[in-house]
C-alpha cells in the first residue's frame, strides 16, 4: 500500500512539472549545440578546424625562391622575372639587385661579368642597367619559367631563345617595358621595373603554373645551431693557437672572407657579418652598393659553382668572343652559408632541371632563407678564402 502511494505521488509531481522540465531540457540542448566547435553532427567543429588550418597555412606562406615569408598568395602565385643586368664599371652602381631572390654572375667577354637577377616575391621600381643575353642564360633561366628580360643579344643566342620557347621580353620587341635614364650615357642607361615587365608579360605570356623550389631552406633552429657551432669552432681554434696540439682537427671550416677570382675591375669579395648572418659584397675592393638606396649589397648564401669555359663563336661589337659556360652537367661547388664553407658538388641533368647542390655525403645542402648569389667560375681559377 505504501509503495503504491509513493508511486502515485511521484507520477502526480511529474505531471505537474513536466512542461517546465521539458523546456529546460530543450534549452540545455540548444545551448550545447551553440557552443564553439560543437554541433549535433560535428559539422561546426570540422569547419572551425579547417579554418584554423587555413589561417596557419596563410601565416607560414613562404617564397619558393628565397624561403622568406610573404604577405599572401599573390606575391608568389605569378611568373618569376629574370633580368640581365650589366657589371661594367660604367654601369655601377646598379639598381634593384638588393631585392632579387637569386642572382647569377657569369663571365662574359673581356673579363667583364654580367648578372641575371631573378625576382618573384619582391617588387622593384628600378632595375638596371639592362643589357644583352649570353649563351649560358638559356640553360640557367629555363627551369624557372621566368620572363626573360634583356636588350638583344647575338643572333645565335636570340635564335636559341626563340627555339626554346622561353617567355622572352627582349627590349627590341617590347620597348614600352623599359626606359632610358637621362643621367647616364647609352648603353649604360636602360632600366625597367617588375611592374612594367609583368604588365607586358601577362599579356604576352599568361601564367598558369606553379613556381618550383630550387633549394632546401634551413629552419631558424638549424641556423641557430650553425651559429653556435661556428662560435665554438672559433673558440677551439683560439685555444689551440695558444696551446697547439698535434692532434687538433677542425670540426668545420670557419669563413670570414671569400674571394671570387674574376678579373680586375670585377673581382669580388664577400665578408661575413655574424650579426646579420649575411655576406657583405665588395667589387674591385669597394662596397658594392645599390644606386637607389645606397645600401651595400649582401648575400645570405654564396655559391661558387665551377664550370668549364669553352669557345662559343659569338663575338661582341669589338670582336671579342663570349665564353660558353658549361652549366648543364656536373662539377664541384663551394657553398658558403652562416659563415662556414660546405664543400660539395653541383649537377644539372637537363636544361629544364634546377641545379642541385649536394655535400660530400650526397645530401642536399640547406640554405639560409634570403638572397642567394651564384658565382659561375672557371675550373681553372679556384676561389680563395680566409
Amino acid at each position: 500500500m505504501d509503495k503504491e502511494v509513493s508511486q502515485n505521488t511521484i507520477w502526480t509531481a511529474f505531471r505537474r512539472h513536466r512542461i517546465p522540465l521539458f523546456a529546460a531540457l530543450m534549452a540545455l540542448l540548444v545551448f550545447a549545440m551553440l557552443l564553439p566547435g560543437c554541433s549535433w553532427f560535428g559539422g561546426t567543429k570540422k569547419a572551425v578546424a579547417k579554418k584554423k588550418v587555413a589561417v596557419e597555412e596563410e601565416k607560414t606562406l613562404t617564397c619558393p625562391l628565397c624561403g622568406l615569408p610573404v604577405s599572401g598568395l599573390p606575391a608568389i602565385d605569378r611568373r618569376p622575372v629574370a633580368v640581365k643586368v650589366e657589371n661594367d664599371p660604367s654601369a655601377r652602381p646598379q639598381s634593384g639587385l638588393d631585392k632579387a631572390d637569386i642572382i647569377y654572375e657569369e663571365d662574359t667577354e673581356g673579363g667583364i661579368t654580367r648578372f641575371m637577377a631573378i625576382y618573384l616575391c619582391r617588387d622593384v621600381a628600378t632595375i638596371g642597367p639592362v643589357r644583352s643575353a649570353r649563351p649560358a642564360d638559356i640553360d640557367l633561366v629555363f627551369p624557372y619559367d621566368a620572363l626573360f628580360c634583356h636588350c638583344g643579344g647575338g643572333a645565335p643566342v636570340l635564335a636559341t631563345i626563340k627555339q626554346a620557347g622561353i617567355p622572352d621580353l627582349d627590349q627590341m620587341a617590347w620597348p614600352g617595358a623599359y626606359w632610358r635614364a637621362s643621367d647616364r650615357r647609352a648603353p649604360h642607361n636602360l632600366y625597367t621595373s617588375t611592374d612594367r615587365l609583368r604588365t607586358a608579360g601577362n599579356q604576352a605570356f599568361p601564367y598558369h603554373g606553379q613556381v618550383a623550389q630550387p633549394f632546401v631552406f634551413l629552419t631558424d633552429e638549424e641556423q641557430a645551431t650553425m651559429e653556435n657551432e661556428r662560435a665554438q669552432e672559433i673558440r677551439r681554434d683560439i685555444a689551440n693557437q695558444s696551446k697547439p696540439s698535434p692532434t687538433f682537427k677542425p670540426k668545420l671550416t670557419v669563413i670570414n672572407n671569400v674571394y671570387v677570382p674574376y678579373q680586375g675591375a670585377c673581382r669580388v669579395r664577400y665578408s661575413y657579418a655574424p650579426n646579420s648572418g649575411r655576406f657583405m659584397r665588395f667589387v674591385a675592393d669597394m662596397p658594392n652598393v645599390d644606386r637607389t638606396t645606397g645600401a651595400q649589397l649582401a648575400a645570405d648564401n654564396v655559391i661558387v659553382q665551377y664550370v668549364t669555359e669553352t669557345a662559343s663563336g659569338i663575338v661582341d661589337v669589338n670582336g671579342v668572343e663570349s665564353p660558353d659556360l658549361g652549366v648543364v652537367g656536373y662539377g664541384k661547388a663551394q657553398v658558403f652559408v652562416r659563415g662556414r664553407l660546405i664543400e660539395g658538388d653541383w649537377a644539372k641533368s637537363a636544361r629544364n632541371s634546377h641545379t642541385q647542390y649536394t655535400d660530400s655525403n650526397g645530401n642536399a645542402i640547406k640554405f639560409k632563407p634570403g638572397t642567394t648569389w651564384i658565382e659561375l667560375v672557371s675550373t681553372t681559377t679556384p676561389a680563395t678564402m680566409n
